[in-house]
């Protein structure tokens, strides 16, 4: 009754960085940015599977790198 519930951690302002959806877009326009770039130079294929593999490795290391500050802050 309008007690905090000591086992849930209070979330600062700062603690949900990018959050899923914001990291999927980042990845996204990073995977356009690179086909629009390659596919002049190399063929289609090769131009769009490197381009979402790029896409979901930004993903990912943006994910690794807000664990990883949340991980410091609760520390």
């Amino acid at each position: 009754m309008g007690v905090d519930d000591p086992q849930e951690p209070k979330k600062g302002p700062g603690d949900d960085l990018l959050g899923f959806r914001n990291r999927l877009i980042v990845g996204a326009v990073f995977a356009a940015f690179y086909m629009a770039t390659f596919i002049p130079r190399q063929p289609d294929v090769a131009a769009i599977l490197s381009g979402v593999l790029g896409g979901a490795v930004v993903f990912l290391l943006l994910k690794e790198a807000e664990d990883r500050i949340k991980q410091r802050r609760r520390d």
